[in-house]
């Protein structure tokens, strides 16, 4: 099962704050007993020196002074008495007089020497417990003085100045959890607020997203999604204008259909009856030629691409729609040539391609008049293949040339052969196999005095090794006239 963003952010902040908590408590437990170490030797070493110091020079003469009157040793004890605070029984100190006489002592102090060494620190069993002992020894007259602290002490002022530190850092752990959680949820809260947005839509809610408070990471989302959408309700919109005219464009030959039908039924005579079907034939042959133009353009408008591309040979694929529609060129004494003296390598789909030539030739053969001229020209332009379709019709009008493109549009020019019984699809399929090959399409004025139409293709860098052949004729011209040539 996927984890949200939420749950992915916090599955991977949480332990790694964890860790990385545990790891400085220990970075600072360990620290914190150290430096309390430090500051205790440091202590045990200052101690050791102002006693060192202060006692040089007066306890010789109390000392001589108590040996004359008491004839003992002075000891600390006898005069001050008991310490009364806490940590009085771990803190011990001596003070010895060359050559090894116990001069001073303090009452938690032993009789005996806390340690062998002459200067430094060192760690000694007394009576059961461990005690740190730092001896100090003058250079002048060789007196020494041993203080000493126990390890118990020494550990219990580490753990509670330890705890003093840890335990507001594990009440933080918690706190720390939570501000995590409810960061990460309010970060990620546009998020799943985008996600019900596109999950509570209907079909036919294809407004934006609103992009206030958008955060800049979700931004390219948000802008993609509100692109689909706009695509959708374009492509809807498409798609409910295109069934109406479809709708409109076929009730006209239908209804036309069954006028012819009727009138065979009750014609007495077998001439009426014969030119009635032949008109019923002829309506079929125009409603099947819509329907077959209008599956082309369902079948390319969902289309972002070309899904393969390959090399085309646009000399091969023009050649073989001409001898297609020669029949057709013969039937109205029509001249078709072909001028294509080398190889003209598209990128493409040879079948989308040859649609495209053939819904041009067509339209140029459909709008010449009888014993016209429709010419098919291939080129090189700066690197891009050119198709070039000319006719000799009467062309089309500067201001409608933009229109002729769009779905069932059929030209109104009131010049004779400006119009035609088509069905206005032929241009907009050609329209939409250029937009899938990424072809520009231009339109002008023919030398031969109709309509010339051009399709430049994007530059082709895998050009197929094809030699210019031979100039030949692709077929018999229609009329006894020679093709251009090939």
């Amino acid at each position: 099962m996927s984890l949200s963003i939420r749950n992915r952010l916090l599955v991977t902040l949480l332990p790694v704050t964890f860790l990385v908590w545990v790891l400085v408590v220990a970075i600072i437990y360990a620290g914190t007993r150290h430096e309390v170490d430090e500051l205790i030797d440091a202590q045990l070493v200052q101690s050791a020196r102002i006693l060192l110091n202060v006692l040089s020079h007066e306890f010789y003469e109390e000392d001589a002074f108590r040996r004359k009157i008491y004839d003992h040793p002075f000891s600390i004890s006898q005069t001050l008495g008991v310490f009364s605070h806490k940590y009085e029984q771990k803190l011990a100190f001596q003070m010895w007089l060359p050559p090894g006489r116990l001069g001073l002592r303090s009452q938690s102090a032993p009789e005996f020497p806390m340690t062998e060494l002459a200067n430094g620190f060192s760690i000694r069993v007394i009576d059961g417990q461990e005690w740190r002992v730092y001896a100090v020894t003058s250079e002048a007259d060789g007196m020494q003085v041993q203080v000493a602290e126990s390890i118990a002490l020494r550990n219990q002022l580490r753990n509670e100045i330890a705890l003093r530190i840890l335990v507001p850092m594990l009440l933080a752990l918690p706190v720390l959890g939570g501000l995590i959680w409810y960061g990460v949820g309010r970060a990620t809260r546009p998020l799943r607020e985008i996600a019900a947005d596109v999950e509570q839509r209907r079909l036919d809610r294809l407004n934006p997203i609103t992009e206030q408070d958008v955060p800049l990471e979700a931004q390219p989302l948000v802008n993609a999604l509100n692109a689909l959408f706009r695509r959708l309700q374009q492509s809807f919109e498409n798609e409910r204008r295109f069934t109406a005219d479809a709708a409109h464009e076929l009730r006209t030959p239908l209804a036309a259909l069954k006028t012819q039908a009727q009138v065979a039924l009750r014609a007495g005579d077998d001439e009426v009856r014969q030119a009635a079907l032949r008109q019923v034939i002829a309506g079929v042959d125009r409603a099947t030629h819509m329907v077959q133009q209008l599956l082309t353009l369902a079948r390319l408008d969902p289309r972002g691409a070309v899904p393969a591309r390959q090399t085309v040979d646009l000399r091969d694929v023009v050649r073989g729609v001409l001898a297609e529609v020669a029949s057709e060129a013969l039937a109205k004494d029509i001249e078709l040539g072909l001028e294509a003296p080398a190889a003209c390598p598209v990128r493409g789909e040879e079948g989308m391609l040859a649609i495209l030539v053939r819904n041009l030739v067509d339209n140029g053969i459909k709008y010449t008049p009888a014993g016209g001229r429709v010419e098919v020209r291939l080129t090189m332009r700066d690197r891009r293949t050119v198709l070039t379709v000319a006719d000799s019709g009467p062309g089309v009008a500067p201001e409608s040339r933009q229109r002729i493109f769009e779905r069932f549009y059929r030209n109104l020019d009131s010049r004779p052969g400006a119009q035609s019984p088509g069905t206005g699809l032929g241009l907009s399929i050609v329209k939409r196999i250029a937009e899938l090959h990424d072809a520009e399409i231009r339109l002008d004025d023919s030398p031969l005095g109709g309509l010339l139409v051009e399709v430049l293709f994007p530059v082709c860098d895998e050009r197929r090794a094809v030699q210019p052949q031979p100039s030949q004729p692709s077929r018999p011209a229609p009329g006894g006239a020679a093709p251009g040539p090939a």
